[in-house]
Order: C-alpha cells, then sequence, then structure tokens
C-alpha cells in the first residue's frame, strides 16, 4: 500500500510539472525566409530567382545562399546565371565578394562581384566594371528562364560570330 501510495504521488508531481517544464522550454526557432533577410539587409527581392531558398548566415555577414537548381534569369535586358551555392558577404545595402552569380555580356559570363543598393538605384559590380539600375525595375524575383548547365550547352554550341 505504501509503494502505491509513493507511486502515486511521484505521478502526481510529474502531471504536476509536465506542464510547467513544457512551458519554460524554448519555442522552436524559426529563422528569416531569403525575402525576408533581404528586407532586412535593405536588399531588393528581386536581386535573388525565386529558386533561393535556404541559407547559412554567419556573425561576420558571410553567407552562403543555395538554389533549388542553378538557373538562368533575364533581368534588364541582360542574362544573368546563378550557380546552385552563391556566397559572400553581406552588410547593409551591400554584398561583398559574390561568387556564384555570373551575366552574359556579348559571348561571354562574367562574374558579378558585388551590388551596391543606394540613392535608389541598384549597382552591379562586374570585375572592375560597375553598373547601375534604378532600384524601381526590382520589384519581384525573377522566374528561370533554364538551368545553369542547359544554358551553357547552349552557350557551348553558338558561333564566336553572329
Amino acid at each position: 500500500m505504501a509503494m502505491a501510495a509513493a507511486a502515486s504521488a511521484l505521478l502526481l508531481l510529474l502531471l504536476m510539472l509536465g506542464p510547467a517544464a513544457s512551458t519554460s522550454a524554448a519555442a522552436p526557432y524559426d529563422p528569416p525566409t531569403v525575402p525576408e533577410l533581404m528586407d532586412r539587409f535593405g536588399l531588393p527581392r528581386a536581386l535573388l530567382p525565386e529558386t533561393a531558398r535556404r541559407y547559412l548566415l554567419h556573425n561576420d555577414g558571410t553567407f552562403e545562399l543555395f538554389l533549388d537548381d542553378g538557373c538562368v534569369v533575364e533581368a534588364g535586358g541582360y542574362r544573368v546565371g546563378y550557380d546552385i551555392k552563391l556566397s559572400g558577404t553581406v552588410s547593409h545595402g551591400a554584398v561583398a565578394g559574390l561568387e556564384g552569380v555570373r551575366v552574359r555580356v556579348l559571348f561571354a559570363w562574367l562574374p558579378i562581384t558585388g551590388v551596391e543598393v543606394a540613392g535608389g538605384e541598384v549597382t552591379v559590380h562586374i570585375g572592375p566594371i560597375t553598373k547601375s539600375f534604378p532600384v524601381v525595375g526590382f520589384k519581384s524575383s525573377p522566374r528561370c528562364i533554364a538551368g545553369l548547365a542547359a544554358a551553357a550547352a547552349v552557350d557551348a554550341s553558338l558561333p564566336l560570330v553572329e
């Protein structure tokens, strides 16, 4: 009988502690989505295609961003290619040391190395060259028109002179 009373008391104690323990547990971390993160850094969402969904962001601003697949988009009369993985350093209104993004200029794919947003303009760095566009042109994320591998295969089959 004493054992049954002790077991009942222990069960009652566990039942009373159960709700208290569960309410004191930390809620699961719900990180911001890629578009929400772009907003927090003052960058237009349209800098990335819709397939950008996962990322790692470190305290020093370095990041790795992952797309579902490689992607080519048409943006402002240019073809822009995105690898499956992008990386660089992000700060408010800027991305530096960007890797994994290229723009097609004439017959060559040139790396986009950085982006800055200020004064109503988006400035894209293509090595030592910069090109600015009005920020209003970056309203919605572009859709992929082709996978990057498919676009590279098409480019490889094109003649060097048109």
